[in-house]
């Protein structure tokens, strides 16, 4: 079924607007988010009220397409919910719980209203099931590609927030979830364009997802750990906690640089699932690599003492210990199924590494 084109210049800016309010303006079920906001988008700034108590945690991301992005396999929906959730997977990590969000949009005239409108669906199914408000943003006109970058205000008890300057020597690194899946789906969505790019008769184009879809859902939409988080917050300590955005070696880097220690990573212990192996078989590729350097996971890497750790154990089944925090003088090692010591490279995505 195709899909209506309207152009945005058709109902302009400010109608834009008044639709994405209506597609935003949703209930929770915590009331409390409802209660304090005194006003949203319908002005030129959004009003809330604190909650007493508590500290307000801010972080900011923005996709562009090209960058992070490709429209011809990522769905607007999927990019409304990623956009989101990347910013909420931050205040996972800081063990707190996001309430206001804003949202600013460059579309390029290739941007339909009707486009706009399904990424404001993913972004609000996101927001509805992680108890977050877009209360304002921008939107503006782009010359070349998209853009959407969202601001997330979270909030925790401040003795309750975690830093990545947590790590103590001796204390377990550990992760939640498995690693590698989310540049594994990638892979496959960039195959399967590919493919797509060669036929001639694209009738005949039949995309081989189906085997691949919980790599796919890992990459296009990833869930935060806020299950985990949770745990931290009110049953276990931890000493450093940081998500998995850029990869597992950039991740152990960040932590023993803001802790000042050092650590040790052993390839034997690293969680992957069956899938991702399959898949990095298929482009005779290291899972191991794809777990260390692939990033776009959102798993939370943390620190832990032994008797923490004990109890975290009894409370959840979907974490791995992955090596042990060091001196800094013993630097950042990676320890081979073999046993050979390999300092371990930060790898991981950088913006502004040459390619």
């Amino acid at each position: 079924m195709q899909q209506n084109h309207t152009e945005i210049s058709a109902i302009g800016e400010f109608g834009l607007i008044r639709r994405i309010s209506d597609l935003v303006n949703i209930r929770l079920d915590d009331q409390s988010l409802n209660d304090n906001l005194i006003m949203g988008i319908s002005d030129d700034a959004a009003v809330y009220r604190p909650t007493p108590g508590k500290v307000q945690i801010l972080t900011s991301d923005a996709l562009i397409e090209g960058i992070h992005f490709d429209l011809t396999f990522m769905a607007l929906k999927h990019l409304g919910w990623k956009a989101m959730v990347i910013n909420f997977s931050d205040i996972a990590a800081m063990c707190g719980t996001p309430r206001y969000a804003a949202v600013t949009l460059s579309l390029p005239k290739k941007i339909s209203v009707e486009m706009v409108e399904e990424l404001y669906a993913g972004a609000s199914a996101a927001c509805k099931k992680f108890s977050c408000l877009i209360v304002g943003g921008d939107t503006t006109a782009s010359m070349a590609n998209m853009m959407v970058s969202v601001t997330v205000i979270g909030e925790a008890e401040e003795r309750q927030v975690t830093y990545r300057g947590g790590a103590k020597a001796g204390e377990y690194i550990c992760v939640s979830g498995h690693l590698g899946a989310s540049v594994a789906g990638l892979k496959i969505l960039k195959r399967e364009k590919e493919r797509f790019s060669k036929i001639s008769d694209l009738r005949e184009f039949k995309p081989n997802l189906e085997p691949y879809a919980p790599a796919l859902e890992k990459h296009l939409t990833p869930k935060p750990r806020f299950d985990i988080s949770s745990i931290f917050r009110e049953r276990v300590k931890v000493g450093a906690v940081i998500d998995i955005s850029d990869g597992l070696a950039s991740e152990v880097h960040h932590i023993c640089a803001g802790s000042g220690v050092g650590a040790e990573i052993y390839e034997h212990n690293i969680p992957v699932d069956s899938l991702t192996q399959r898949i990095a078989a298929e482009f005779s590729e290291s899972p191991v690599d794809y777990a260390l350097f692939g990033g776009e996971e959102y798993e939370l890497l943390f620190t832990i003492s032994d008797a923490e750790y004990a109890k975290l154990d009894r409370l959840t089944n979907d974490v791995s210990i992955l090596g042990r925090v060091t001196e800094k003088e013993k630097g950042i090692g990676f320890i081979r199924e073999n046993g050979e010591r390999e300092a371990l490279a930060p790898g991981g995505w950088d913006h502004f590494k040459t390619r």
